[in-house]
């Protein structure tokens, strides 16, 4: 089983660097996203969502449900020896009550992944992108907000390293996609081969 964990707070990117990392390497690398992952679950059991922007609106008890089923999941996938997974995933969820963990105890266990990469941008730069998205909503949109929850996420990353005993990497998305994409590719591998 390989399993590289990406994180990156919303607005950030993490999710188009990842998917063009994913799709420069070979096909043993399997990109899944835990939003997507828990928002079909969600309205497999009948959940009352629309969206994956949805789930964070749900009870956190329900919440840490769609959690707990996508590890098992991608837990599973990931088992297979010829497949390295790279999920995709909000290592702190901003939901109606407050923060919660993106990746609880029993999920981080489920999935023991081998690495932690942090996709970051400066909190204003993160603001702009978030302004500029006319398909997502944000609960939090002040600079001072974003810095926070990257704050909590480093928090997060370093607590779940340890735990696991597995590294964390940055890559900067600042620039343009493809050149975080390259970084992010590598971090990959690199976590691959471990």
């Amino acid at each position: 089983m390989a399993l590289t964990v990406v994180s990156g707070v919303p607005g950030v990117g993490s999710s188009r660097v990842t998917e063009a990392a994913v799709a420069s390497l070979d096909e043993r690398f399997e990109l899944l996203n835990s939003g997507d992952v828990m928002l079909e679950e969600a309205l497999g059991s009948g959940r009352n969502v629309e969206g994956r922007d949805d789930l964070s609106d749900l009870a956190p008890t329900e919440l840490r449900r769609l959690q707990r089923r996508m590890g098992e999941y991608v837990a599973a996938i990931a088992a297979d020896p010829d497949t390295h997974v790279v999920l995709n995933t909000h290592l702190v969820v901003s939901t109606s009550a407050g923060f919660v963990p993106g990746l609880p105890p029993e999920v981080l266990r489920d999935l023991d992944p081998d690495a932690f990469v942090l996709v970051e941008a400066s909190p204003d730069l993160i603001r702009e992108r978030r302004a500029d998205s006319d398909y997502r909503s944000y609960r939090v949109s002040d600079r001072l907000g974003i810095e926070f929850q990257q704050s909590m996420s480093r928090t997060a990353a370093l607590s779940y390293s340890t735990a696991v005993g597995a590294p964390v990497a940055l890559v900067e998305n600042t620039d343009d996609v493809e050149s975080a994409a390259v970084q992010l590719a590598h971090e990959i591998q690199r976590a691959a081969s471990r």
